[in-house]
């Protein structure tokens, strides 16, 4: 079924289903405690996430990557700290990562910068 998933996912694009097919990819990579990636790459040949990022995840995601402090963050942002830690926690299970250093290799790889 995983498979048959992937192979379809390239072919969507309504909205809707789209988020729902790599929901469930991303609960068949979450079962078999893998990375959170699409194995098939993009029409560009870049691999992509299974769950993507909000905006606001990628602008913590940028300055997190150039080695702002989450209080940096949260100054920048305009936000709390403690919703810059709940905006982290998301970006490293997005990604599959534990740490900063982690989230910034991934991130390029995937191109997210």
């Amino acid at each position: 079924m995983e498979r048959l998933l992937k192979m379809l996912l390239p072919e969507l694009h309504e909205t809707s289903l789209n988020s729902y097919v790599r929901t469930l990819l991303y609960a068949f990579a979450q079962e078999a405690g893998r990375q959170p990636v699409k194995e098939t790459p993009d029409a560009e040949g870049r691999p992509v996430l299974i769950e993507p990022l909000s905006a606001q995840e990628r602008r913590v995601l940028r300055l997190l990557v150039a080695g702002q402090s989450n209080p940096e963050i949260a100054r920048e942002l305009i936000i709390s700290v403690n919703t810059v830690r709940t905006h982290v926690q998301s970006v490293y299970r997005k990604l599959g990562v534990h740490r900063r250093i982690e989230a910034s290799e991934v991130a390029r790889c995937l191109s997210l910068l």
